[in-house]
């Protein structure tokens, strides 16, 4: 057994080199993904910033459709190399491959804390979850998106660090815990329902000596607004709203029951994030996490009646309710209010913590041996996708959006205006591109349903995007709004304005 955890931690550092070698890709493959369309959109501003252009992604017009401390650490890997979009491109995959390196190594801490154990135990339970975090191959489609998902989980993880030490008898940390919160804020806005649940919960669990918990709520709170306002500063006096454009970009209030069982899907995906085919999710993917949700809750029912381990320690286990609460509130929130049910399983990653920490701190208790070995095969999967995304193979699939940039390519001379709803890969890899889908123009979104006007008035006479987003913006028939059709290559269509 002493053994065990020291090749468990030599695998999951050879795995991390794998993760961090994929910024060296050949440049057809660097561009494919796991980078998300919206991950372009990032990466564009993030350039625009370093070349001294200011918070935009056009050049021209200020934007806030983007969560800011991820965007604001590419912009540093773009300015470090100069403001070029290739050597930019592989140094915030670098800064990606940091960030999920640190975050392994936090929830590996968490987990060796969860129970109280002999020390041989303790140290598999950090070894598995070390491993449990880099093998996840979910967390490549997650981390190494242009986005800031892998940022928020290690900075959830360094929350949950400091939570579970002494950090409210001491005004040093108390001010470390506002700061983080902060930060986190800063990482994706939803975190301050989050910083809200922490708050409630220090008041509840501080009730018989009120007057300091209520200090310590001001305290972290108030260093916590105090981090995060030159965000809101800067979304309230430029657009008029604290809320960034991306957020109202994709609002469509619904009960919907599709958005429900998409919902309940993510969370299942969250629930067991070792489980993900990419590209290929079927039915059979999605029963294997619900037999494996089921065989956990059936350990945890095994390992608590053989008292194989004992209760969660409290700080832990605190920690995880307040996750929870903020969660109960978030996820009701995007089914309800946003349209996009695809993202919500970017939105809800922060729930996979819980995973990544309690199951292998449970697994090295209860079975040690088989836990250490589906490990060794999740990583050895986890390196073998890995090799394939050096060519961009693999689950993830190929971005479509390649096809509509060649079509733009082929037919629009490089100083002419392309507009586009989903406008994040074409931006990014050329110049004259506007978005009208709302999530970094401001201006579009007053435009919308009549976007073909809003076009009109800015004299841009190309159009490239799916079919689909031809006919939001352009009308069902675009030939009676001044649009003709110029080329197509699937479902990718290029348009020309005819008057």
């Amino acid at each position: 057994m002493p053994a065990l955890p020291r090749l468990l931690a030599f695998a999951g550092a050879a795995l991390w080199l794998f993760y961090a070698a994929l910024a060296g890709r050949p440049p057809a493959a660097l561009y494919a993904t796991p980078i998300a369309e919206d991950g372009w959109y990032a990466l564009t501003v993030a350039r625009a910033v370093a070349r001294g252009l200011g918070v935009t992604i056009d050049g021209v017009d200020p934007t806030n459709g983007f969560q800011p401390l991820f965007t604001f650490l590419e912009a540093a890997c773009f300015a470090l190399v100069g403001g070029g979009a290739e050597a930019g491109l592989r140094a915030s995959l670098l800064l990606a491959a940091l960030v999920h390196g640190a975050g392994a190594l936090l929830v590996a801490g968490l987990a060796r804390d969860a129970w109280d154990g002999a020390r041989d135990e303790r140290r598999l339970a950090a070894a598995l979850a070390f491993v449990g975090y880099l093998a996840a191959i979910k967390a490549y489609n997650d981390f190494y998106t242009g986005l800031e998902t892998g940022l928020q989980l290690a900075l959830y993880a360094a929350v949950w660090r400091l939570y579970t030490r002494d950090w409210r008898h001491l005004a040093g940390d108390r001010i470390a815990m506002g700061v983080l919160l902060g930060m986190l804020v800063l990482a994706r806005i939803d975190a301050a329902v989050f910083v809200a649940a922490f708050c409630l919960a220090e008041l509840w669990q501080g009730r018989g000596a009120f007057g300091a918990a209520i200090l310590r709520c001001f305290t972290v709170g108030g260093v916590a607004v105090l981090v995060s306002s030159p965000w809101w500063i800067y979304n309230v006096v430029v657009f008029g709203h604290p809320m960034p454009i991306s957020g109202f970009a994709q609002q469509s209030p619904e009960l919907s029951g599709e958005r429900a069982w998409t919902a309940l899907w993510a969370l299942r995906s969250v629930a067991v994030p070792w489980i993900f085919a990419g590209a290929y999710e079927a039915w059979w993917t999605d029963a294997l996490r619900v037999a494996a949700i089921a065989a956990i809750a059936a350990l945890v029912a095994l390992s608590r009646r053989r008292q194989l381990v004992g209760p969660i320690e409290a700080e832990s286990r605190a920690f995880a309710c307040i996750l929870l609460a903020a969660y109960a509130a978030l996820v009701p929130y995007y089914w309800i209010v946003f349209f996009a049910d695809w993202f919500y399983i970017r939105y809800f990653a922060p729930l996979s913590l819980l995973a990544f920490v309690f199951v292998p701190a449970l697994a090295a208790r209860a079975i040690p041996r088989a836990a250490a070995a589906a490990t060794a095969a999740a990583a050895a999967l986890a390196a073998v996708l890995l090799v394939l995304a050096w060519r961009g193979e693999g689950l993830f699939g190929a971005s479509s959006h390649h096809v509509q940039l060649a079509l733009v390519e082929k037919h629009v001379l490089p100083g002419d205006t392309v507009a586009a709803g989903q406008s994040g890969m074409l931006g990014f890899r050329r110049a004259y591109v506007v978005n009208v889908d709302g999530k970094v123009n401001a201006e579009a979104l007053k435009w919308r349903g009549r976007i073909w006007e809003y076009l009109d008035a800015r004299d841009i006479g190309w159009f490239a995007d799916s079919t689909w987003y031809v006919e939001t913006n352009l009308g069902p028939r675009p030939e009676e709004n001044g649009w003709r059709e110029v080329a197509a290559d699937g479902d990718f269509r290029l348009y020309r304005r005819v008057r």
